[in-house]
């Protein structure tokens, strides 16, 4: 439905305006109709439109532009042997024994015994940190556009085609040049993982192979192990095929410094010209949302990069530069408010008024966030402003100490029933006996006979991520015995994930309480 949301609009456009008291217009076909004054007379069709004087910041949603989703219902990895030198490291012969028993089992059984509920648990998990679209999705036996969330991989944007190929694992040289670099032809998108190790370190060969793709549309994910003479050897290519774009690498400093203890020398790409975005990474190594990562990159920022950046800067990684990325394949705009925008939207309650907007929204928790709207329509919130903007069918939950409702259950489609105790009771019934939720789901795909990709098929999610060594019982389809599936992770950056990364001792991310405090 068309409807009205005042209050400091910062819409993070061109022109970085900040509009106070400003006015957001949300068209019922998903899309802002206009952004502008308060005072300034409606455009036409909502005069009678709901007015929702917010009182707080309106911003674009968050962009999540690096995850995987089905591994955040569980903690922290709390490893033995870091740093790795790289990506292979804690997947081979070399990693500590329990990767497989506490990160590979626990999300393959759950991703197969309840993948509504998981799906709709790491998307929740999201939102109430203010994201509104998220990269990540895990393989499945069909595709699973986001239920609340737009699920970056899947989202078909403009025309009803899938314009973004995404690889976690790294492809043949050859599959890269004859395969990839011809479908980067300025409307579609790669998002790709690429030299995640040590600077130094044998990954870097990867950013050797991955030279045919770089142009306009690649996405690139951590280049922990590049160095600026690579980041502007990948702008010089972008600028050769188009010199209005640019290239985008994709920063995780939690997850980097947890497994490397160094990050991406996001300095020289920002020299170089390429556009930085942010991504949470999964929970066994990254913060829960991209509103927490954010302020892993700030505390980095401050202490480690001489404040190189500013907190706009360091705002639009969660904003405009990941919807300038999408935009090459989308078209619509997702990370800034300008009209004809996708109306997805962040209400945050201004809790420090004598900062500016952008230092709040740096240095807000999961407690300031008001209202999240994804394609116009409101997701989760207070009960206030859910009731107000026209949210029906919603939960109730504690988020932070606070009251939230959040609408998880769509009516009219079979494959969403699940309401939020729902998602709740049905991912403990698997936590309770995962050997027999492993095998009762394992029989229904069995029994089901036809083509996976079939609409009807029974859903069933798989891992994006190395497995580890699940030895024979993964050739034989078969369970370990003794499986302990870890409790559900929290949706909030809570005292026992503090607790985590302060015995995990690694420097820069001992200042991430502070924020918390």
């Amino acid at each position: 439905m068309a409807l009205v949301l005042r209050g400091t609009v910062v819409t993070f456009d061109s022109d970085h305006r900040i509009l106070d008291p400003g006015a957001v217009y949300v068209g019922d076909d998903g899309r802002l109709a206009a952004v502008r004054p308060a005072a300034r007379a409606a455009p036409a069709g909502f005069s009678s439109a709901p007015v929702i004087d917010t009182g707080a910041l309106i911003l674009p949603g968050l962009i999540d532009l690096h995850n995987h989703l089905l591994y955040n219902t569980l903690p922290l990895w709390e490893a033995a042997g870091v740093p790795y030198q790289h990506h292979d490291r804690w997947v081979d012969e070399r990693r500590p024994p329990d990767y497989a028993t506490s990160v590979t089992w626990p999300a393959k059984v759950l991703g197969q015994a309840a993948p509504e509920a998981l799906l709709k648990y790491v998307e929740v998990r999201a939102l109430v940190g203010g994201t509104t679209a998220v990269q990540g999705a895990p393989l499945s036996t069909r595709p699973v556009d986001g239920w609340l969330l737009r699920i970056i991989d899947n989202e078909k944007l403009p025309a009803g085609a899938d314009m973004v190929m995404t690889a976690a694992l790294q492809l043949d040289a050859e599959v890269l040049r004859e395969d990839r670099a011809p479908k980067l032809d300025g409307t579609r998108l790669l998002i790709y993982h690429v030299a995640e190790g040590r600077p130094g370190s044998l990954v870097h060969r990867e950013f050797e192979d991955l030279e045919p793709c770089l142009r306009p549309g690649l996405i690139g994910v951590h280049g922990t192990a590049l160095t600026g003479a690579d980041f502007a050897k990948w702008q010089s290519a972008v600028q050769a095929v188009d010199a209005r774009e640019k290239g985008t690498v994709v920063w995780s400093p939690f997850s980097n410094h947890w497994l490397y203890h160094t990050t991406t020398d996001v300095v020289e790409a920002d020299r170089k010209g390429l556009r930085i975005a942010l991504g949470s990474d999964w929970s066994p190594s990254g913060t829960k949302n991209v509103l927490g990562e954010l302020k892993v990159a700030d505390a980095v920022n401050r202490h480690d990069l001489g404040g190189h950046f500013g907190d706009r800067e360091l705002c639009d990684m969660v904003t405009a530069h990941p919807g300038d990325a999408l935009a090459t394949a989308w078209g619509p705009q997702v990370g800034r408010l300008e009209r004809g925008s996708a109306a997805d939207l962040l209400v945050l309650e201004r809790h420090d008024p004598a900062r500016d907007p952008y230092r709040n929204l740096i240095a807000a928790t999961e407690r300031h966030v008001r209202l999240v709207l994804v394609r116009g329509r409101p997701f989760y919130g207070t009960p206030s402003l859910m009731t107000a903007a026209g949210a029906r069918d919603t939960s109730a939950l504690t988020v932070a100490g606070v009251r939230r409702r959040v609408a998880v259950r769509e009516p009219g489609r079979a494959d969403a029933t699940l309401d939020w105790p729902g998602v709740k009771r049905a991912l403990e019934r698997v936590r309770a006996d995962p050997v027999d939720a492993w095998r009762a789901a394992q029989d229904a795909l069995a029994d089901w006979g036809g083509p996976l990709d079939d609409p009807e098929a029974p859903l069933a999610l798989f891992g994006d991520m190395p497995e580890g060594d699940t030895g024979a019982l993964a050739a034989a389809g078969e369970v370990p015995l003794d499986l302990v599936v870890p409790r559900l992770d929290p949706l909030t950056h809570d005292s026992a994930f503090l607790a985590a990364v302060a015995r995990a001792g690694v420097p820069q991310l001992q200042h991430l309480a502070e924020y918390y405090a």
